[in-house]
Formats: structure tokens, sequence, C-alpha cells
């Protein structure tokens, strides 16, 4: 069926960051899906104010499948109300109008796809099992964390790679390429590089062309690029869209060769989130197991043979280990064969990466830690924004001219330890020249960059600080920005510059105070 533009208004509305010019093949497609009518009487029936669960258990009688699948979901691990639910009313009553409309769409949708085999290098086995990790661990996170979202996020996880079987379907000879020349299962990041749209876009654009709820198609076109998001978008779909962006992470870990980085940001961003530390990431995981072979049971789908969770956690863990152990089995190596030489330019290399007064990196190291990571994003290996904060000491002069220069010696020693104390693992704060500092965050979330910026402010204005028997007062401005899109390993000069704009901002405004900005990219800035 064709995919219709966004209904038009008498004023524009704000184009959606999946709101592409898609390709005319998409577009005027005949063989793309069309809502089944069960499905289509079942969305019509949860809109209408005055329909009964009785008339949403007749509907969903007339589709003998659908039946089924909804009574065995009331009596599953999933929904777990401990008494066996044996008749349709029943479980529409149990269920809840909002679970039985969001899952019938959940099964219909998908209820004619293929559940094996491939299709121009397609893998419709691995879409299955990819789409299910995803479903589970959604739904399954939002229980955990106690999110009234759940059955959308279900839905959302369910649909979230449909783009990349419609595409397989309809632009069999390009996205045939695409699968030959990165992978069988290509990123966002790549697909984008490649088409100039990528299978989220499509999957979110569909939905909505089906006039699905906009609590399903914003979260599907916005996982993975969540610092897209308007800033006014309504708490209840930001929230769906950090679910579904770690469940996303969820299904890496189960499913990718390389398992050790998505599982540490998953520990990241869960306790970033919700709070959840990695022992209860690590056991949740491991409880997804039963609920995810149950739901692939539930929609006739074969899953390939795989490892226990269990083993996966501790392979991902292994690989995590694997790299430091390799690293310091380079640096033994090298070591063994020139011990002398080694030593001797370590101690050269980090006198010249060093700011002497602060022991922060200097300036050189800076710029190389930002440009390596603009040029992992530019390829597409990193996901998730990059953050950079500039810091500049409130009137240092005056420290200079009323307690001399070994009192603003003894300031800049003072802030250069409070960002070692307060510096993460995997940040950067350096020294950046005179009485200014940077930090580079690679891997936060706008929200955690700003949480990271007050939290910094606060621990500068509060430190003790005498010089001479007098305290003085010591406070810094921050400016900074997250950016989620780089096109250039050049843009890395443009995002200190942006950054440096909001620090200027921020001393303009009154000093001791933080201004920040989050873009998609640094086009217009």
């Amino acid at each position: 069926m064709p995919i219709p533009r966004p209904p038009t208004h008498d004023a524009p509305m704000p184009r959606l960051a999946f709101q592409k010019d898609l390709p005319a093949a998409l577009t005027r497609a005949d063989n793309l899906p069309s809502l089944p009518a069960v499905a289509l009487e079942v969305l019509r029936l949860c809109q209408d104010d005055n329909a009964t669960v009785t008339d949403l258990a007749n509907c969903i009688s007339r589709d003998p499948s659908l039946a089924a699948k909804l009574l065995k979901l009331a009596n599953s691990s999933l929904f777990g109300f401990g008494k066996e639910i044996t008749t349709l009313p029943r479980a529409t009553m149990v269920l809840g109008m909002k679970t039985v409309k969001l899952m019938s769409l959940s099964f219909s949708l998908l209820g004619t796809m293929p559940r094996r085999g491939t299709q121009g290098g397609f893998d419709f086995s691995v879409f299955w099992k990819r789409s299910l990790i995803d479903a589970v661990a959604a739904r399954s996170l939002g229980k955990l964390v106690k999110s009234p979202a759940g059955d959308e996020a279900f839905l959302c996880g369910l649909l979230g790679h449909f783009g990349k079987l419609v595409l397989a379907r309809v632009m069999p000879a390009e996205y045939g390429e695409v699968l030959s020349e990165v992978g069988p299962w290509p990123t966002l990041v790549q697909e984008e590089q490649r088409l100039g749209f990528h299978s989220r876009d499509v999957c979110a654009t569909l939905l909505e062309s089906w006039e699905l709820p906009r609590q399903i198609f914003v979260p599907v076109g916005y996982t993975g690029r969540s610092g897209e998001l308007p800033a006014d978008v309504e708490p209840a779909l930001r929230e769906l869209v950090q679910l579904m962006e770690i469940a996303e992470l969820v299904e890496r870990v189960l499913c990718d060769e390389d398992k050790g980085t998505p599982l540490a940001r998953l520990h990241e961003l869960a306790q970033e989130h919700h709070e959840l530390s990695s022992t209860e990431v690590d056991a949740f995981l491991v409880g997804l197991e039963s609920g995810i072979n149950e739901t692939a049971e539930l929609l006739a789908v074969q899953l390939p043979p795989g490892t226990s969770h269990e083993a996966i956690i501790e392979q991902a863990r292994l690989q995590i280990v694997n790299v430091s152990l390799g690293t310091a089995l380079d640096l033994r190596q090298e070591k063994r064969r020139s011990e002398e030489l080694e030593s001797k330019n370590r101690e050269l290399a980090d006198r010249a990466r060093t700011d002497a007064l602060t022991s922060l990196p200097n300036r050189a190291a800076f710029d190389e830690f930002l440009a390596a990571h603009v040029a992992q994003r530019v390829r597409g290996e990193v996901p998730g924004s990059l953050g950079l904060l500039m810091i500049d000491v409130d009137r240092f002069k005056r420290f200079n001219d009323t307690h001399g220069h070994q009192a603003g010696d003894q300031v800049l020693r003072a802030l250069g330890t409070v960002l070692r104390r307060h510096t993460r693992k995997g940040d950067l704060a350096a020294r950046y020249g005179g009485e200014e500092f940077a930090l580079i965050a690679p891997f936060t979330t706008p929200a955690g960059l700003k949480s990271l910026a007050e939290r910094l402010r606060r621990a500068i204005e509060q430190e003790v600080l005498e010089f001479d028997g007098q305290r003085l007062m010591v406070t810094a401005s921050f400016g900074g920005a997250s950016i989620s899109t780089f096109t250039s390993e050049n843009e890395a000069a443009a995002l200190v510059k942006l950054a440096d704009h909001y620090l200027y901002r921020a001393k303009e405004s009154g000093r001791n105070r933080c201004e920040l900005v989050a873009k998609a990219s640094l086009l217009g800035s």
C-alpha cells in the first residue's frame, strides 16, 4: 500500500526526524503489508469511548488464530495472573483494552510475515530473533521499573526492525547491495550512509500511515537517535524511547559478535535512567531467556539455536576483560623488547601530554582524544551523543591581582583536583589553557551531560581553598554541547566553538552557572 505523506495543516507542523523524502519505490509500492481487517476493527473499537470489553472480545473471536494467541498471552509469564484463564471474554477483561489493542496489533501485523528463510540476503530468522528480544526486553524492563508504557514498549520492540524487512521486500537490489557490503544486519548509520535514510525511517513512516497511535510510531522512529527528540516532546514518549534504546542494547549483547561494548553501555544507561546496578542488569538479562522462548512459541517462531543468556553475559564480560588484558599484554611485550627505551619513551610521552601545574591531560591530549571520538562517530563505529564541557574559573584575574600568582596557581591546582575526583571512567578532563578547562564525555546523554556539569559546578563551589590564612571563594562557569551526529572529522573544532559560545553565555548571565545545548548535528551551528 502507498505510504501517504503526513496530513497538512494551516500552520506547518515541525518535521519529525524520521519524516524524510523516501524513494518512489517505497511510496508507490503495492506489495507493502496492509493492516488486517480485524486489526483495523480492534483499533477502531479502542478509539470508541462507547465500546465495551465484550465488543472487543466479539471482534477478536472472528480471527481464531488471534484469539488463541491472546488466550496464551493471558496465561503466559509475561503477565502471570496466576489463575488459568480459559475464555476470550475473561482474557480480554483481565488484560484490559489497552493491552488487548496493542497485542492484537502486534500479532496481526506480523502474522503473515515469513518465519524463516532468506530473501536477497535478508535472513528472516535473524529478524525474528532480534525483534522478539527487543519486544520482551522492552516490556520486561518497563515492568521492572514500573513504567505504565510496558505494552507500548512491547509493540515498539516487535515492530522496530520492520523497516529492514520492508526494504528487503520493496528494494531488494539496493538493500541487497547494503547487505552484501556491510553484513546481514546493517546498523542504522550504515543504512543512512548508503541509502540516505534508514530502516527506522521507513518503519515509523509506514506505522504513521496506518494511523497507529503516536505512542508507537514516534518511539520507533527515534530509537537510536534520542538526542534528536524535540525538546517539548511528551515525557511519556521520551520514557518509551529510553526503554527502547536500552532494549536495543540488550539485543546487541545477545546477538552481536562484540558483546562487551553494548554490555558496558547497557550498564551505564540502566544506571543513568533507572538506577539499576550492573548486578541487577545482568540478572535481568538472564531472566529474559524464558520470556523470549515463550513469546517465540506464542508467535510460532522457530528461533535459531543459541547459547544460554548466562553464558552470553559471561562471554561479554570476558570480552571487556580481554580488551584490557590484550592492551596490557602488548605493553609487556614491548617492554620486554626494550624495557629501558619504553620507560624513557613513556616518561617523555606523559610529560608531553600532561599539564605540569594541574597534572591533568594538556591541550594536545585533549585535541587527540576529541579528534578520535569524532572520527569514530563519522565512521559509524560508536552510537550516541558526544558531549563537551568548557569550564572557566570566574574572575580569575582577581586572584592574581589580590593575592599574587601563587594564589592563582593554587586555584588552578584545586580545580584540577576536583575534576580528577569527579571525572567518570571513559571521560577526559583536561587543562585547555590559562584558567580554562575542558571535559569530553563520549558516552552520555544530553541530560547526563547537564547533570555532570551541575555536579562539577557545585563541587568547585564547595571546595575549601585557603591561601595565606584566607579562604578563597572559587566558582566556575560551564558551557556545553551534546551532538549526536557528525559528518566530518573537521567538526571537532566546531564542537569546541559551540561549547565555548555557551560558556560565554554562562559568564554573561552572571557566572557560576551552566549553559548547555543539545543538537542532532553541527549543521547551522
